[in-house]
């Protein structure tokens, strides 16, 4: 039996369902598994865009993400420099930067849909 097919039979036993569609990559059944569809073949989740709506709320889903990304770094950046920093002035202008960046990654958050259950 192909890998395709076991990783196929492993996402039925687990309780997924098959879906009528398939990859737009590799023309594999998908399933649904919680909130998520799953490529067997491919091994990732793919989004199934229905409507513009659907396109619009992906697209902004994911800016917010990569922006959190982008945020968490220059957090941590700012981290490692503190704990290497001895100057007192530069101790602060960092603590300032990062007060901004967490308020920024909290504004960020709030604007993120919750987690799918």
């Amino acid at each position: 039996m192909g890998e395709d097919v076991k990783r196929m039979a492993e996402l039925l036993k687990s309780g997924a369902t098959m879906l009528p569609e398939t990859c737009p990559e590799c023309g594999t059944p998908l399933f649904r598994k919680g909130s998520d569809i799953i490529c067997p073949k491919c091994n990732r989740t793919v989004v199934i865009i229905r409507s513009p709506e659907d396109e619009a709320k992906l697209v902004s889903d994911q800016t917010l993400e990569n922006t959190e990304q982008v945020i968490l770094a220059r957090i941590q950046d700012i981290n490692r420099s503190i704990k290497e920093e001895k100057d007192p002035q530069r101790l602060v202008q960092f603590g300032n930067a990062l007060s901004t960046w967490l308020e920024a990654l909290e504004r960020t958050r709030r604007l993120k849909p919750p987690p799918a259950s």
